[in-house]
Parts: structure tokens; sequence; C-alpha cells
């Protein structure tokens, strides 16, 4: 589960309610929740609707590192 569909859970909201809030289509949102958000403009738009952080949104993926010998 990403950030973004366990906040909107969090809030009560259908897929389809958020989206309405936001102006996009529910695949829009559907596509987000799988994905997760990355862009901090799309994470400051739904956070705005979800009353939360956009940090609290977006998923940060961990660099990968090799050992260095």
């Amino acid at each position: 589960m990403t950030k973004l569909q366990d906040m909107r859970k969090k809030r009560g909201l259908r897929q389809a309610e958020l989206a309405r809030r936001l102006q996009v289509s529910r695949q829009c949102v559907c596509i987000a929740e799988k994905k997760g958000i990355r862009n901090a403009d799309a994470a400051e738009r739904y956070a705005q609707v979800l009353q939360c952080r956009p940090a609290d949104l977006m998923e940060f993926s961990r660099a990968r590192t090799r050992a260095v010998r």
C-alpha cells in the first residue's frame, strides 16, 4: 500500500471522491496509488485535499549502494 492510498483511506475517501476534489479522473488517482507519488507538485495538490504535508505522501526510493573494496 502506498502512502497516498493509506492517507486516503485514513481520511475515509473513495478514489472517486478524491478524484472529484482534485478535478482529475479516478484512473489518475488509481495510477498514483499504484506507483506512489514522487513528484513534489503532485504531492502538494494531493496534500491540500487530504489535509496533510506533501512529504507524508511522497514515496522515496532507497538508493542502492555497493560495498567499496
